[in-house]
């Protein structure tokens, strides 16, 4: 019955209607979209069975007994609209109040038993409040899975493959994907202090601990490691790898930097892969490859050898894209590894030196610029604004 699915969804859409039993008349105007939607003569039909039934009086007839425009409706029938709806599809229809009471029910459960990651909790406690002021989520339905999901990943301490987790925690390898990657990441990146809005998908996954391919950490230079297994640690010096050496996810976790660095006067981090494997080999810099944002067992690695240069003479620097994203990869860098940490080739005058590479950047990109405020890097984000554009961190690499 497509006019008594109207009226119910305007009543449902109608805070006061369903939830402080307001009653009274209401009217419904009726436009070409609804013809078109149900069929002329089927729409006129249904208008005068629910006259006969004394649950609307037309209001106003284009032409009587044909076009009809308006409709009024009494609240306090919508129950006899509920068993209207209940007959038509041979199921009970499920009134909105109930769907919310049921909802929040599902929700405060999972609340009361805790959560260790406060941005889940934050994101559910959000979610309940919309729930309760009547604005149910197209997907609500699916919400007993969803809380799946975000149990899983509160339990995650370190990196799993996407398809692991989504079988382990929600029984298929790949509904995780398919169904609930997207609300992850929106709730993530409005909840979750480590990630920043301008992450991709993938790098919000990451910090997450979901990831697609192992992570990696790509070093070159003098760093001196242990490397525990079980109770032994084996010394590694990297110096003898001068052309880099990769570190995986393993290997990050259960590596100490050593405290005595005695070769190591700088340290430069390093946002694109090719410049990164451009850099030769300094008996006196570690290079370090960022590809972007660093992951959280990274930058948990990284926190450790912070704090064995803390102190002591040697400089940090970072090398990376001279835009918006090169500019916010700074600030999480300073904010949550290297506080000490200065821009290297990210300044007015190599932006100069390159211009002739520089790209558009877009106006949604220019109005996020406009909000940061990194000092360090004000000169250059001055110089963006006024030209609107940016300049790739491979454009130092092209031959004059």
């Amino acid at each position: 019955m497509y006019l008594v699915d109207r009226i119910i969804e305007r009543c449902e859409n109608s805070s006061r209607d369903w939830r402080e039993g307001v009653t009274g008349g209401r009217t419904l105007r009726i436009t070409q979209e609804d013809y078109d939607a149900c069929g002329k003569e089927e729409l006129i039909e249904e208008v005068q069975r629910l006259e006969r039934a004394g649950l609307l009086t037309v209001k106003k007839w284009i032409v009587p007994d044909s076009d009809v425009e308006l409709v009024a409706y009494q609240v306090e029938h919508l129950p006899d609209f509920y068993r209207l709806a209940d007959s038509e599809s041979g199921e009970e229809y499920w009134p909105k109040q109930a769907k919310v009471n049921y909802y929040i029910r599902m929700i405060d459960q999972e609340l009361s038993e805790g959560f260790q990651k406060e941005w889940i909790e934050n994101y559910l406690e959000k979610l309940k409040e919309r729930i309760a002021e009547g604005d149910l989520p197209k997907n609500i339905e699916k919400l007993e899975k969803y809380l799946d999901c975000y149990r899983g990943l509160d339990s995650l301490e370190e990196p799993m493959m996407k398809r692991i987790f989504s079988k382990r925690y929600l029984k298929d390898s790949k509904i995780f994907e398919r169904e609930m990657e997207r609300n992850v990441v929106t709730a993530a990146r409005r909840y979750c202090p480590e990630i920043t809005a301008d992450m991709d998908i993938q790098t919000v996954l990451e910090q997450l601990l979901i990831e697609e391919n192992s992570q990696e950490l790509a070093v070159k230079g003098p760093l001196k490691l242990k490397i525990w297994k079980g109770s032994e640690a084996k010394r590694v010096d990297l110096s003898d790898f001068t052309y880099g050496v990769v570190l995986n996810s393993q290997t990050v976790k259960h590596a100490m930097v050593e405290v005595e660095q005695p070769a190591l006067k700088k340290i430069v981090t390093i946002e694109n892969k090719t410049n990164y494997l451009a850099m030769e080999y300094d008996p006196e810099i570690l290079y370090i490859y960022s590809h972007g944002y660093f992951s959280p067992l990274e930058r948990e690695f990284l926190k450790k050898l912070q704090r064995v240069i803390e102190g002591k003479d040697v400089e940090v620097f970072h090398s990376g894209d001279m835009d918006y994203g090169g500019i916010r990869i700074f600030e999480y860098i300073q904010k949550h590894i290297f506080p000490g940490i200065k821009p290297l080739q990210m300044d007015v005058e190599t932006y100069e030196k390159y211009e002739e590479y520089a790209k558009t950047i877009s106006k949604e990109t220019m109005e996020k610029l406009e909000k940061v405020n990194v000092p360090l890097l004000e000169e250059l984000k001055e110089k963006l604004l006024e030209t609107g554009k940016g300049i790739e961190q491979e454009s130092f690499l092209i031959e004059e």
